[in-house]
């Protein structure tokens, strides 16, 4: 890939985004507040556990604290003993990224992307603390057509997985781990309006002080709760037809944000904007607009 793809040209005020960072020795429910922050559009990095390398991919990784793993904790915990994970250090509950040099190519990082399933990366500069790369950060560059593709949504939309608006909580966090998806939609009939509750979602209701107050009194009542309980959120409906940097576009800029297709029984991610047309080979670099 052509170097004037490479990170550092790319992102130029990278290392001067402020970035959430927490202490691993901190007590669960005082970091979770970084895990439901609409402007948060990173993973907090986790600080007093040391960087390690995947046996299997040979990079190098960084401990984060993620939603995601989260909530797979408090799944596996027994519910009489929610309060006393609530105060267990967050580095027991890590999720680990993958990393890149800065002055590695965009090529690079989005094969992090795709070895670690995930869509944050360290990037490595000069500092003891690395930056952070979202999927939010490249969106930017389809917004801008600085990569430019010709997949429709429909093309690179994934099969919404659908729940009951009757369901409960845990059965939507059950859905979410065997689909592996982070968001489950709420099946209705009507077309102009679909809603979804997330991970996000989940984890600010669960940490919210009414939900905390519950959990200290009765511990097993934590997570007893219907999803009309939770405030949704809801999905832009776009035509079918629309091309990726239409969808980049589109998409907004909350961490949740995603998109339907009108006819088709999919969704779009940030994930689907980026990595599929990338995968695909369907996409082309226009060049780095100027200032």
């Amino acid at each position: 890939m052509d170097d004037s793809l490479s990170i550092a040209s790319l992102f130029p005020n990278l290392f001067k985004t402020t970035k959430p960072i927490t202490v691993g020795s901190n007590a669960l429910i005082i970091s979770a507040s970084l895990l439901h922050l609409d402007e948060a559009q990173m993973l907090p990095i986790v600080l007093g556990l040391d960087e390690k390398i995947d046996p299997s991919t040979r990079i190098k990784m960084y401990a984060t604290l993620g939603g995601y793993s989260v909530l797979s904790a408090i799944m596996k915990t027994d519910p009489k003993n929610y309060l006393k994970l609530l105060w267990r250090p967050c580095q027991e509950f890590p999720s680990w990224v993958g990393s890149v040099k800065y002055s590695d190519v965009l090529d690079d990082l989005l094969k992090v992307f795709d070895l670690t399933r995930f869509g944050d990366a360290a990037v490595e500069g000069n500092g003891t603390i690395p930056a952070l790369v979202t999927l939010q950060d490249i969106l930017q560059l389809y917004k801008n057509d600085t990569i430019k593709s010709t997949l429709s949504v429909s093309e690179i939309g994934t099969e919404r997985v659908e729940i009951s608006p009757d369901g409960s909580l845990t059965d939507a966090l059950r859905m979410m781990f065997e689909s592996r998806v982070r968001r489950v939609f709420l099946s209705s009939e009507r077309r102009n309006s679909i809603s979804f509750i997330s991970s996000r979602n989940i984890i600010r209701f669960l940490f919210s002080p009414e939900r905390l107050e519950i959990v200290k009194e009765y511990p097993e009542r934590w997570l007893n709760a219907k999803l009309s309980d939770i405030d949704p959120s809801e999905a832009k409906i776009i035509a079918d037809g629309k091309i990726v940097n239409q969808a980049a576009s589109e998409i907004g800029d909350r961490v949740d944000d995603c998109l339907a297709c009108e006819n088709a029984n999919k969704v779009v991610t940030r994930w689907d904007i980026i990595m599929k047309p990338w995968k695909t080979g369907n996409y082309l670099f226009a060049g780095i607009p100027e200032d």
